[in-house]
């Protein structure tokens, strides 16, 4: 990973074909290859293409909880300074959380369908609110279990907090139910659960070293690891051939 801040060379390929990958019945099987460093340096590699609809994507996200939020204090007040009309804060948090669930599941779906090779667009974090109740109860379940995990002495939370990483994207792209989503994605990672947990902490240094590269190196850092959660994504479940074919139209 040297010179990361570098543009990458240009890799673009045909979209791949569904059952390329991947699939749920070999991830919960445990029938597939993780490996951090190796997931990053092919994130990077694949990377051009994916930066501009990534960030249209993210400011558009940020920009739609950045009102939520104002809205929130503004309304039902600051916890942080004092006087809060709770019940106001918490319907407001509720429907922050509805609103955002699909954004930021399209977002996770920008890198998975790079990871592919199928053309992206920022408009895809629009493309989800049908699956707003599913994706807001997937939600809130995954909250309400990482809740108990962290009170049960913290280590069952990490545990959770890793686990249930792909469950939003198998809510949208195998197109599964909350508890289901979470189960899947819980057992498909249990079986290399050190390995994601590597991911995740190298996929925080990347965005550190992007920090600390004046902010600038954040161009790269944020959309390279999204990348890299959708070719582990590909890799473990697979890719429908509708979301492929959703990406051609």
């Amino acid at each position: 990973m040297s010179d990361i801040y570098k543009a990458p060379e240009s890799s673009l390929r045909d979209p791949a074909a569904a059952g390329e990958y991947g699939s749920v019945e070999k991830a919960l099987n445990g029938d597939y290859s993780l490996r951090p460093v190796e997931v990053i340096k092919s994130a990077w590699a694949m990377l051009p293409g994916l930066k501009l609809p990534f960030w249209i994507a993210a400011i558009i996200y940020g920009v739609v909880s950045m009102a939520f939020s104002l809205f929130q204090t503004g309304i039902a007040g600051d916890p942080a300074q004092g006087s809060v009309n709770w019940g106001l804060y918490l319907g407001i948090s509720v429907l922050q959380v509805a609103a955002t669930a699909p954004l930021g599941a399209g977002l996770m779906m920008i890198g998975i369908k790079h990871s592919v090779g199928a053309p992206v667009e920022f408009k895809e974090i629009f493309k989800h609110f049908d699956k707003t109740l599913n994706l807001f109860l997937t939600m809130v379940i995954m909250y309400v279990l990482l809740i108990i995990g962290f009170l049960l002495l913290i280590l069952p939370g990490i545990y959770l907090a890793i686990a249930f990483s792909f469950a939003m994207p198998l809510v949208v792209e195998k197109n599964m139910g909350p508890w289901e989503a979470l189960m899947t994605s819980r057992k498909a990672i249990t079986h290399k659960w050190f390995n994601m947990l590597g991911f995740a902490v190298l996929a925080m240094l990347v965005v550190l070293a992007g920090v600390l590269a004046l902010l600038v190196g954040l161009i790269w850092a944020y959309p390279l690891v999204v990348l890299a959660a959708g070719i582990i994504y590909r890799d473990m479940f697979g890719v429908e051939a509708s979301t492929i074919a959703d990406s051609s139209v």
